[in-house]
């Protein structure tokens, strides 16, 4: 497929976004200030004289008025919501034929609704609507498709204007709206193979936005059973497990966040990758870290109980494991914030968590410079290599990053194109360690959630924690580190636990 665009555009960069990963629209929020509610009422009096301009169109009158306030009101939310937090990026449009999102967007506006909107703003000059080819039949033929959807320099003056531009208020401005009741949330309406799937190695990498991806199509378990037929034990009970995960938490009342089901990503192997995503907008895991605090699961607040530093602290304690390592490597006491350790204190934390995730996690093996998508606040006030320089100081063990700390450094080896470069060998050696913590950190959180579903405690898993009713904060904690004493978990050291509540709880 090819992706082109349509129109003039005033708003930057967006030929060079990989469009495969942008985050779908918001359709679940509605204004929820003062500010906001103004916003929308202007908005949707620029549509009302749109519309009733054109004589061919019937005319608004009262009870349309008041359709079109909500349904453009859930239009405008995502669009602000999406794209103010991401630096005006576009979001992903939705297709016609899903309809588990339409489903899961409050019924707050429908396809058809949608679509209209969006054509009356994209002719007011408020979006634009960046479009695809596609194949059509047999015939050669070329349809125009829409891809996704992002606000223009007008839109982003009137949000400006009316004061809700600003990142720090926007999930307040547009708050999440209850699901709809009735809403049948016991039922997946995919194949069970589907809730795992397998990814591939990078090969032919792309390296937009600072990450290192292959953008092929995941494989779904069944298929990768049968070139893998070794795998069979290790992917029935990948399958049962998600299977009675989404169980317990679909059959649960939670409010505060949209219902999706949950999906396991392995990498290209069993030991890669193996996070469990959520599907859509607005759901628990793709809100603000301020709006998970207002969800409740059956009634009861919510806690997170996450691994602090997940990703360094997993790291440290792995190469702690080789005698040819081990005397480099240094782990902060339990309390201590592993980001803000010794001279890293200099630095704000948000610039050396930013630089070990990009080192670590992402393929760029001990950055000397910030990806493209790093924060002006970093960029602009942190040099990559100072922070590299300081982490390195600290953290002398992370220098020996390499295919001896690799289990099955053979699959590495032998996922090499021939005639690699010796770059091309050091960027996939990254990306597999990445991959290989992100499989650690898996085992010891889906480990206890695997306790915590015996025990009938519904837990909602985020990357690195957990998010459990308050009177299970305990019994989370009892279950990880249960998970890391297990024979089969390979971390010597225990991990801090840390507890966030709402403040009125804490």
């Amino acid at each position: 497929m090819i992706n082109t665009r349509e129109g003039n555009t005033d708003t930057k960069d967006n030929s060079v976004i990989s469009f495969d990963i942008l985050p779908y629209i918001s359709l679940s929020r509605q204004p929820n200030t003062k500010q906001s509610r103004e916003l929308v009422s202007f908005i949707v009096g620029l549509l009302i004289r749109h519309r009733n301009s054109n004589p061919k169109r019937r005319k608004v009158g009262p009870k349309a008025t008041e359709r079109l306030q909500r349904q453009a009101g859930a239009v405008i939310a995502g669009l602000c919501y999406g794209c103010i937090q991401r630096s005006h990026k576009p979001v992903q449009a939705p297709k016609a034929f899903e309809a588990a999102f339409w489903k899961r967007t409050s019924n707050l506006v429908g396809n058809e609704a949608f679509w209209s909107i969006i054509a009356d703003l994209e002719a007011l000059g408020l979006v634009e609507v960046i479009k695809r080819h596609c194949l059509k039949g047999n015939d050669g033929s070329f349809i125009r498709r829409p891809l996704a959807i992002v606000p223009t320099s007008l839109f982003q003056s009137l949000a400006l204007k009316y004061g809700c531009s600003r990142r720090e208020t926007v999930a307040n401005d547009w708050a999440v709206c209850p699901s709809p009741k009735g809403h049948p949330k016991d039922t997946i309406e995919v194949s069970p193979f589907r809730l795992l799937t397998f990814g591939h190695w990078p090969i032919g990498l792309d390296h937009q936005r600072g990450r290192i991806r292959n953008t092929a199509a995941p494989l779904d378990a069944q298929t990768a059973l049968k070139d893998n037929p070794a795998w069979d034990t290790a992917i029935e009970e990948k399958l049962s497990f998600i299977e009675r995960l989404n169980a317990a938490v679909l059959g649960a009342d939670i409010q505060g966040c949209i219902p999706s089901p949950l999906y396991m990503r392995q990498g290209p192997n069993l030991w890669l990758g193996g996070r469990i995503y959520t599907k859509g907008p607005d759901t628990f895991q793709t809100i603000t870290k301020e709006e998970r605090k207002h969800i409740t699961i059956n009634g009861e607040p919510v806690a997170e109980v996450d691994i602090q530093a997940a990703s360094l602290s997993i790291a440290l304690r792995w190469f702690s494991r080789f005698p040819d390592i081990s005397p480099s490597v240094v782990i902060p006491p339990l309390r201590a914030d592993p980001y803000q350790f010794k001279e890293l204190s200099k630095f704000p934390r948000d610039a050396v968590k930013h630089w070990v995730t990009v080192s670590l996690l992402r393929g760029k093996l001990l950055t000397t410079h910030w990806p493209d998508d790093t924060p002006p606040t970093i960029r602009d006030t942190v040099r990559c290599s100072d922070v590299r320089k300081a982490v390195l100081n600290v953290y002398p063990c992370l220098g020996q990053i390499g295919l001896n700390v690799i289990p099955c450094r053979s699959d590495v080896l032998n996922a090499l194109p021939i005639g690699s470069s010796e770059a091309q060998k050091d960027r996939l050696i990254g990306w597999a360690f990445g991959q290989f913590l992100i499989n650690l950190e898996c085992s010891i959180i889906q480990g206890a959630l695997d306790k915590l579903l015996a025990e009938g405690i519904v837990a909602l898993p985020l990357h690195d924690g957990l998010i459990v009713p308050q009177s299970a904060v305990e019994a989370t904690k009892e279950a990880i580190s249960a998970t890391q004493e297990e024979p089969s978990c390979p971390l010597p050291q225990p991990l801090y636990l840390a507890v966030s509540m709402p403040l009125s709880n804490t």
